[in-house]
């Protein structure tokens, strides 16, 4: 493979200056859109696959430094195989690799592109601090995935990720070196979190992150970075250990997992307090009725169906937020339009506050993909769609649906759905990894959706982290195809 300039300029040599700018082809096919500061060693571009007409990331490495870090024979196939190694992790948060073939003196990684934005753009949002846990947690989790199978991941450099539109840091442009170790992933997740927190970038490679968009981060007189607390108070002290033990790879830190496990409790700890500060509102907010018992409801499901909209207020507040602050509505407001849509669940079950949603899609174009944490906000008045279709789905494309993950197992008993869409078809699935192959995922309920609240119940009560809802049949109209989904809500108990 060569690169061929559109312009004539020869390709790339070592004597020579860089001829690769925006406009050119490389290797026959990829033309060049824009580039993204990095190493001396590596160039990373945004390319355009012209024979299959897509978008691509294109990683461009200097084969030197390749041997440079490795010594022993045949480097070069290594790294093809570290870098390939990374592709298996089905958490959705790594891009696929398409292709590596060598461009010159490069080695050219073609992976698939992650439409978002750079870490700096998203840092100069100043993002409330749980927003940069949720947005670090995803990734973390595909990092103790891929380093269970033995993969690394290089997370040495804030423009290797980027920041999807569901506002979750993906590995965009994968490239493992022979010198990178699980420890490094580590304190790349660290440096991330850190990044999010306060807007620079804590890691020895800080000199080369300026053009990134992020400056060095601020350190002591020792030396050592200044812990994120310390520069914004209002970061928790607790999220702000977390990155600086990460960083430092401290005892308790020292794995992916543990960065999970650490932000899963955090997490976990706000959604709890807010679902008691909502609760303590509603309370005050709605005047004492005398109203007769339901006939033969008993009052375990009472206060269990208040349990459901308590919690349901949590989801909203955790799986709804953004990256730019946004008004929830009133919780009174919220808590009297569930109380009119949500089953009355048996005394046996508890709802199970879901910590995020994403648009799952077998093409990887995911329909209405920032809207997809509005069927979990507890407000039925706001919902996430399918794209509309002018037919019904087919071959090519079976199905479309939503991935809840659940911060700890569940044991799934119920799903209920609220949509302005009868006729849809919807399949209720168990994923073993967030973004499995629907073929890996596991079939417990089914049901075609009425309007208004249908309710499904898994056939077997099942332990799962992740819930795919399956949209394989879309409802239709005069104008095509198209589903809505206003409020799901997940009845069961821990695991």
């Amino acid at each position: 493979m060569t690169a061929t300039p559109v312009s004539g300029v020869p390709p790339h040599s070592p004597q020579g200056p860089d001829p690769l700018a925006p406009g050119m082809l490389v290797a026959t096919r990829y033309r060049l859109l824009g580039r993204f500061a990095g190493p001396h060693w590596v160039q990373w571009w945004h390319a355009h696959d012209t024979e299959l007409c897509r978008d691509v990331a294109l990683s461009l490495i200097d084969s030197a430094q390749v041997r440079a870090t490795d010594t022993r024979p045949d480097p070069v196939a290594r790294f093809c195989r570290n870098t390939t190694g990374t592709s298996f992790s089905h958490e959705g948060r790594i891009a696929q690799v398409y292709d590596i073939a060598a461009v010159g003196d490069r080695i050219a990684v073609v992976a698939e592109w992650t439409p978002g934005w750079r870490v700096a753009d998203v840092a100069r949002t100043v993002p409330r601090p749980l927003d940069a846990a949720r947005t670090v947690r995803h990734l973390a989790a595909a990092t103790a995935d891929a380093h269970h199978f033995g993969a690394r991941l290089s997370l040495d450099h804030p423009n290797r990720v980027r920041i999807s539109r569901e506002g979750l840091a993906v590995l965009a442009f994968p490239a493992t070196l022979a010198d990178g170790t699980a420890a490094d992933d580590v304190a790349g997740l660290g440096a991330l979190l850190y990044a999010l927190l306060l807007g620079t970038w804590p890691l020895s490679s800080s000199g080369e992150t300026r053009a990134a968009g992020l400056p060095p981060a601020g350190r002591r007189g020792d030396g050592s970075v200044v812990p994120p607390h310390r520069v914004r108070p209002a970061i928790p002290r607790r999220l702000s250990d977390v990155a600086m033990n990460a960083l430092a790879r401290r005892p308790g830190m020292v794995t992916a997992q543990a960065v999970v496990d650490a932000l899963d409790r955090i997490l976990a700890d706000a959604r709890a307090r807010t679902a008691s500060a909502f609760a303590s509102t509603t309370k005050r907010a709605r005047p004492a009725v005398n109203r007769p018992p339901r006939p033969n409801a008993p009052l375990p499901a009472l206060s269990g169906a208040l349990a459901l909209i308590v919690a349901l207020g949590a989801a909203g507040w955790a799986a709804g937020a953004t990256f730019t602050a946004s008004d929830a509505p009133p919780a009174a407001v919220a808590d009297s339009m569930l109380s009119q849509i949500a089953p009355v669940p048996d005394p046996f079950q508890t709802p199970l506050t879901p910590s995020s949603a994403a648009v799952y899609s077998p093409l990887r174009f995911p329909d209405n993909g920032a809207t997809a944490s509005l069927a979990v906000d507890a407000n039925p008045a706001t919902s996430w769609a399918t794209d509309r279709y002018p037919q019904q789905l087919s071959a090519t494309k079976r199905g479309v649906g939503l991935i809840v993950s659940f911060p700890e197992p569940v044991d799934l008993r119920t799903v209920w759905i609220d949509s302005p869409t009868p006729g849809t078809t919807v399949e209720i699935r168990t994923a073993p990894v967030a973004w499995a192959n629907i073929e890996r995922t596991q079939v417990i309920g089914a049901a075609t959706l009425g309007d208004g609240v249908t309710e499904i119940v898994a056939r077997t009560p099942t332990p799962t982290r992740r819930v795919l809802i399956w949209i394989s049949g879309l409802s239709g109209g005069e104008s095509g195809f198209q589903s809505r989904l206003s409020e799901i809500g997940f009845l069961g108990s821990g695991a």
